[in-house]
């Protein structure tokens, strides 16, 4: 078995090799993780699309897999059509942080100085038309409040610039920022999802800061090519599952702020589904258009 990741390293790869031992022992064959970077995942994606629905070739797949549906031309793959939900494998928190100049303490703050600068503060994010950087856009549509956005090629330009004073804000994975935050040289505002941080136990959700229903995190699953067989695609996930679900891979995403959810795939399409909904409503009101 072959599972494709869009990029070698990373949190993505992170994931995609943490399954394959378990994945291994349980078919009884070699299973490999192979990237195939660019395109915000894209090329990797348009591979598996078009390969054989055999069950030897899978995509992991994370948040650009559904905003590239909007925001990319000549995509050479149809999300809906090319492609087969297998299990959404984890999620995780995403923390709204600003640099440690910024004078507030709270998001109620953040937004009433927001308000004041009258659109002359700024927002790094990993990149454009990004989770971090549409979660940001959604932000700013819910406060009513405008940011600058300054895109980088990635977190770690991005979350130099922040500790630098040159940007003031941003949204980032929790695993990158927790290590700031804790040693003062970031504050959190908020985390984007429904639940406080074991690391960062004082940081309130955005529902407790007065954002209700803002849910926006980071996901990693596994697709497979839309001609592969309900009955294979039911068996991969209950492999998957039981990969995910093990105590060493548990451990591991724990250490690495994931919560594993191994849901069926009915659920991750619902999933999918939803996640397009919000963000391709998102990009609309930011005015994001595909490139």
């Amino acid at each position: 078995m072959r599972i494709v990741v869009p990029a070698s390293g990373g949190t993505v790869d992170l994931v995609a090799r943490a399954v394959i031992p378990g994945l291994q022992q349980a078919l009884g064959q070699s299973v490999i993780a192979d990237a195939k970077p660019g395109a915000s995942g894209n090329i990797a994606a348009a591979l598996v699309a078009k390969s054989p629905g055999d069950g030897h070739t899978i995509l992991t797949g994370f948040n650009p897999l559904v905003i590239s549906t909007f925001l990319s031309k000549n995509l050479q793959y149809d999300l809906q059509k090319d492609l087969k939900p297998i299990t959404l494998g984890v999620t995780s928190e995403q923390v709204l942080v600003v640099n440690s100049e910024v004078s507030v303490s709270t998001l109620a703050e953040f937004v009433a100085l927001a308000k004041k600068s009258d659109g002359n503060m700024n927002f790094g994010s990993i990149g454009a038309g990004s989770a971090s950087h549409l979660t940001m856009e959604l932000f700013k549509s819910r406060a009513g409040i405008e940011l600058k956005h300054v895109p980088y090629k990635g977190a770690a330009p991005a979350i130099t610039d922040l500790l630098g004073k040159v940007t003031h804000a941003g949204v980032f994975a929790a695993a990158n920022v927790i290590p700031y935050v804790k040693d003062g040289r970031l504050k959190a505002l908020a985390v984007t999802g429904s639940k406080r941080l074991k690391a960062l136990p004082s940081v309130p959700s955005m529902a407790e800061a007065g954002f209700p229903n803002f849910n926006a995190t980071i996901w990693i699953g596994f697709l497979a090519p839309a001609s592969t067989p309900d009955p294979v695609v039911r068996d991969m996930q209950q492999q998957f599952a039981r990969a995910l679900t093990s105590p060493e891979v548990q451990k591991r995403m724990e250490a690495n702020e994931f919560d594993v959810v191994a849901n069926s795939p009915e659920e991750f399409a619902k999933f999918l589904k939803r996640e397009a909904e919000i963000w391709g409503s998102v990009a609309k009101r930011a005015g994001l258009v595909a490139e």
